[in-house]
């Protein structure tokens, strides 16, 4: 649970079930309604769906999520598990709308930090979720330099370096998207590295068992710092 946004998992259907109905419950108890048109339910045995014996829940049944549909976690769509490769898609286009601030008549300082708070969170929320490849922000890097080109904020034979370095050191102070993703898969890894936490260990036992571009990607920070 993160703020209003919960999740249930259960072995199986009559697992999730039972959750359910303990949540309506403590639901009942402290007189909280829930939003049943936001939410919806999944049953899979190896990734297929099937179906699941349903009871009535918050006086009415929570719908079957539709197999070729997804839900939204924490701003996240899921289905069997992330759907990667739309979540990129989705946030690329996301992020692309600092169009919207360059064509506005900020000074060239401001259009910048409005594209550091408004534009570069879009894709920094999902760095350690979802699997962004290297060569992914670089792309996206460019093409952030190609807008600004365009836009007349940056000239193309101007240094490309001193376009990320801070303003207070004479740059510009623009945030590189692949230095962004590497600094928050090294916290993440810090984070990880907490031993006290009984949810770490849990998280441990995950990544034992999986080999997402995530976790290799972390892995090879943690190797980075360390060094």
């Amino acid at each position: 649970m993160y703020i209003d946004d919960l999740k249930l998992l259960g072995r199986n259907g009559n697992d999730l079930n039972n959750e359910i109905k303990i949540v309506q419950t403590i639901s009942k108890d402290i007189n909280m309604n829930f939003g049943l048109e936001k939410c919806a339910r999944i049953c899979l045995k190896s990734r297929v769906q099937s179906k699941m014996r349903i009871g009535n829940t918050f006086e009415n049944d929570i719908k079957e999520l539709d197999p070729r549909k997804a839900y939204k976690y924490l701003g996240i769509e899921e289905n069997f598990d992330i759907q990667h490769k739309n979540e990129k898609e989705k946030l690329k286009k996301e992020y692309l709308r600092l169009r919207l601030v360059l064509v506005t008549e900020l000074s060239a300082k401001n259009k910048i930090q409005a594209t550091g708070s408004l534009a570069v969170p879009v894709l920094k929320y999902s760095f350690g979720i979802v699997n962004w490849h290297q060569e992914k922000l670089q792309k996206l890097d460019r093409k952030t330099r190609k807008l600004l080109t365009i836009h007349e904020q940056h000239h193309p034979k101007a240094d490309v370096d001193r376009l990320y370095v801070p303003r207070k050191q004479g740059g510009r102070g623009l945030v590189q998207l692949e230095a962004a993703h590497a600094v928050e898969i090294t916290k993440l890894m810090q984070y990880e590295d907490r031993k006290e936490d009984p949810l770490i260990q849990v998280f441990r036992t995950h990544q034992h068992n999986t080999d997402s571009a995530v976790l290799q990607t972390a892995r090879y920070f943690k190797t980075e710092v360390q060094r």
